[in-house]
């Protein structure tokens, strides 16, 4: 199948629309309820001027320093598409507020696709970015019937801890891929066997601390050893000597890696 077939079929019902949101599942409330309630106290609810900056944040923003360290993973993956095809189809799940993307087309030629169940935020982004390049879509990823073998790249980036079962996200997403797809994976964290548990109760002490116990029950922890079936590539290793001795001299980068699954 041809570029230019693959991109053609990848169409959107424009009766669809809502608030620049593609509206491809039935509205689930709950969980973007919690989440929301979550990120506010968090003080991650960004104004449309900073959300228009990310994420290159501005010194008002509290998580400033986190930020810091997405740009570098930002840039990694920019850098990575220089070396691609123009117009590619690229679909970014569990997108957000559509940040990530926005960047990405200011530079770039491709036809970008931000799927979430965060209604809000995909509201926010559409309203905010206003890209012809941008699609935002609202979308249960197991349950809409997207056109399969015409996606070029599928990122999760600082999502994959919001899916439970770690095979299942992998293995629909690579029934989307062309033969020559990539699933790329950034900045979210993955264990050894034997610190699971241990990062779980963290998890839950924090989300017990800022008064959200139910929060853990929606975050998971995966581990190095969910990838051993898959055919895959760390295009980013974190604890490298490089690394270790950049931070020798307060030069910090993401703690987390970047994983391609082709």
């Amino acid at each position: 199948m041809d570029k230019e077939h693959k991109i053609a079929e990848f169409k959107l019902n424009t009766s669809s629309i809502q608030d620049g949101v593609y509206i491809l599942s039935d509205i689930k409330n709950d969980f973007e309820s919690l989440y929301l309630k979550v990120r506010e106290k968090e003080k991650r609810i960004y104004s449309d001027v900073e959300l228009r900056l990310l994420p290159f944040a501005s010194d008002d923003n509290i998580h400033k320093a986190e930020w810091n360290l997405r740009v570098q993973s930002f840039n990694r993956f920019k850098e990575y598409l220089n070396i691609k095809p123009e117009n590619m189809n690229i679909l970014d799940l569990g997108c957000g507020n559509g940040w990530f993307y926005s960047q990405l087309s200011k530079t770039m030629n491709h036809n970008l696709f931000c799927v979430d169940i965060n209604l809000a935020e995909l509201r926010q982004g559409s309203r905010v970015f206003n890209s012809k390049k941008l699609k935002f879509i609202y979308a249960d990823i197991f349950t809409v019937d997207f056109p399969i073998d015409c996606i070029d790249l599928i990122t999760l980036n600082a999502s994959i801890q919001y899916f439970p079962n770690f095979k299942r996200i992998i293995d629909r997403l690579s029934g989307l891929l062309n033969d020559d797809g990539e699933i790329h994976i950034i900045d979210s964290p993955f264990y050894p066997e034997n610190e699971i548990n241990s990062a779980k109760q963290r998890t839950e002490e924090y989300y017990n601390s800022i008064g959200f116990s139910e929060m853990s029950q929606h975050y998971f922890h995966h581990s190095l050893k969910d990838l051993s079936a898959y055919n895959y590539e760390i295009q980013y290793k974190p604890n490298t000597l490089i690394n270790k001795f950049k931070t020798m001299f307060f030069i910090n980068d993401s703690p987390f890696p970047w994983i391609m699954i082709k």
